[in-house]
C-alpha cells in the first residue's frame, strides 16, 4: 500500500510539476503581429515543417505569400516558432458575396509542438478576421480533428480525375493559346476573380496569393487566350511531371462555358506527347461527361503511371463569424420556419479578455424563410435546438443537413424542427474552387 500510495504521490507531483512548467511556458510566450524582422526566422519555421526547401526563390515566395495578408507569430525564448496567416476575401452564398477570411497559413517549429501556442495564435488570428469584418472563415485542414476546436465544421467532397486528354470529347483548337509565367500572376489573379462562380465559390484579395504558388511551382507553366482589348479572359496553370506526365492542372480561371470548353481543347492539344491530366471537376460539372469511353479506359490503365482513377476527398472547413450576417444571406421559398438555439462555440476556450471578439456562443432566435434573421435571446413561444458552431455552419454552408448533424454531430431538437429546417434549407453543394 505504502508503495502504492507513493507512486500515486509521485505520479502527482509529476503532473504539478509539467502543468506548472506548460504554465510558465505560456506566460513566457508572445503573441504579436507578424514584422519584416521575423523574416528568416519564419522561413526557418517553414524549412523545418517541409513547405520550403532551402531554395533561392524561398525569400521570394514567402513574401508573395504573405503580402496582403495578416500574419501573427509567437515568440518562445525570444525566436519566432509559430506563423498564422489568413487573407480577406468573399464567398459566394446564393446570389450574395459574404465577408470571407481564409485561414492560408498555420506553421509551428520542431520545438514548439504539443504545447498549445499554434493553438493560442491561430484563435487569435480567427478572433482579428471576425473584428475585422469577416462574416465567415475557411481554411484547408491537413486532417480532419483539429480545427474542429475552433468550430470548424468540414465542407464537401472534391472529385480529382486522370485522364487521357486525346480522350476528351472537345472540339479541335482553332488558336494557339497565349504562354503564361510567374510575371503574368497579377492578370491571373484578376482573372480567377472574375471567374465563373456559383455558391460557395471564393476569392481571396491580393495578388500575392496567387504569385506565391507561380513562384513555388518552379516548374509550372500557364496556358490561356485574351480578348482584344489584350484581358487575359480564361487560362490554367499547370504543374507538369516529366516527358509524358501526369499534368496537374492547379488552378483554372473563366467566364463562360465556352472558354472552358477551349481550355479542355488545349489539354486535348498536348495528347500527342503527354498521357495523363489530374484535374478537378470543375463547379457544376463532371469531367466524366467531356470523355470517351471514360470506364474502358479506366480498366485499361488500372494500376498503371497513369492510372485514371478518381480521388474524392475532403481537405475544406468553414465556420461562422458573423451569424446575423450569415443567416440573412439565406433567402428561402416556402413556410418559414423559426427556432431557439443555444450556441456553443468551442473557440471560445481559446479567447481572453483582450480579444474584442469572443466567438457567436450563446442564446440565439433563428428566422429561416424569405426575410431571414438571427438575434441574441430566446423566445419562449417556439422550440429550441442546441449544437455548436461547428455543426450550424455545415448545415447553413449546406454541406450537411440538420438530420445528419443529429446523428454525427451535437444537433439536438425535436424531430419536428429538423425536419423544418432541412425542408426549407435547400442548397447546391458548395464547391469553393480556390485551394488555400
Amino acid at each position: 500500500m505504502f508503495v502504492f500510495v507513493s507512486g500515486i504521490l509521485l505520479l502527482y507531483r509529476h503532473m504539478s510539476t509539467c502543468q506548472e512548467w506548460c504554465f510558465s511556458l505560456y506566460d513566457s510566450a508572445m503573441m504579436r503581429p507578424y514584422e519584416s524582422k521575423d523574416l528568416d526566422q519564419s522561413l526557418r519555421i517553414f524549412r523545418e515543417i517541409g513547405w520550403m526547401d532551402g531554395k533561392d526563390s524561398d525569400r521570394d515566395v514567402f513574401e508573395a505569400y504573405i503580402n496582403g495578408g495578416q500574419s501573427f507569430v509567437a515568440e518562445l525564448g525570444g525566436e519566432v516558432e509559430v506563423f498564422v496567416v489568413t487573407r480577406a476575401g468573399s464567398c459566394k452564398y446564393l446570389d450574395t458575396d459574404i465577408p470571407l477570411s481564409a485561414v492560408t497559413g498555420v506553421a509551428t517549429s520542431r520545438v514548439a509542438r504539443q504545447q498549445g501556442l499554434a493553438s493560442r495564435v491561430t484563435a487569435k488570428a480567427i478572433a482579428e478576421s471576425a473584428t475585422s469584418g469577416a462574416a465567415l472563415s475557411m481554411l484547408g485542414m491537413f486532417d480532419q480533428g483539429y480545427y474542429e476546436k475552433f468550430g470548424y465544421g468540414t465542407t464537401t467532397y472534391y472529385r480529382i480525375s486522370t485522364f487521357d486528354p486525346k480522350h476528351l470529347r472537345v472540339p479541335r483548337l482553332t488558336r494557339s493559346p497565349k504562354r503564361l509565367s510567374k510575371d503574368d500572376a497579377k492578370a491571373m489573379h484578376d482573372c480567377r476573380c472574375r471567374r465563373k462562380r456559383y455558391h460557395g465559390g471564393c476569392n481571396l484579395d491580393g495578388v500575392g496569393e496567387t504569385k506565391a504558388t507561380t513562384i513555388w511551382q518552379d516548374k509550372g507553366f500557364g496556358l490561356g487566350f485574351e480578348n482584344y482589348e489584350g484581358l487575359l479572359t480564361h487560362f490554367m496553370w499547370i504543374k507538369p511531371k516529366g516527358e509524358h506526365g501526369p499534368y496537374n492542372v492547379w488552378f483554372t480561371g473563366w467566364e463562360t462555358n465556352e472558354q472552358f470548353v477551349e481550355l479542355l481543347s488545349v489539354l486535348k492539344s498536348l495528347s500527342d506527347q503527354v498521357h495523363g491530366v489530374r484535374m478537378a471537376d470543375p463547379p457544376r460539372f463532371q469531367l466524366q461527361d467531356f470523355l470517351d469511353r471514360p470506364l474502358a479506359t479506366f480498366r485499361e490503365r488500372k494500376g498503371g503511371d497513369f492510372d485514371s482513377d478518381v480521388a474524392s476527398q475532403i481537405w475544406m472547413q468553414s465556420r461562422i463569424l458573423d451569424l446575423p450576417a450569415c443567416i440573412r444571406s439565406m433567402k428561402f421559398l416556402g413556410k418559414p420556419v423559426s427556432f431557439n438555439v443555444k450556441l456553443i462555440d468551442p473557440i471560445e476556450k481559446y479567447l481572453t479578455e483582450e480579444f474584442s471578439w469572443g466567438g457567436i456562443g450563446g442564446d440565439w432566435t433563428i428566422h429561416i424563410g424569405g426575410d431571414s434573421s438571427a438575434a441574441r435571446g430566446t423566445d419562449a413561444s417556439l422550440p429550441t435546438a442546441s449544437c455548436t458552431v461547428n455543426d450550424l455552419s455545415r448545415v447553413w454552408f449546406g454541406s450537411s443537413t440538420a438530420e445528419s448533424v443529429s446523428v454525427t454531430g451535437d444537433f439536438k431538437a425535436d424531430l419536428a424542427l429538423i425536419s423544418d429546417i432541412d425542408r426549407i434549407v435547400r442548397l447546391p453543394a458548395p464547391i469553393v474552387d480556390w485551394d488555400f
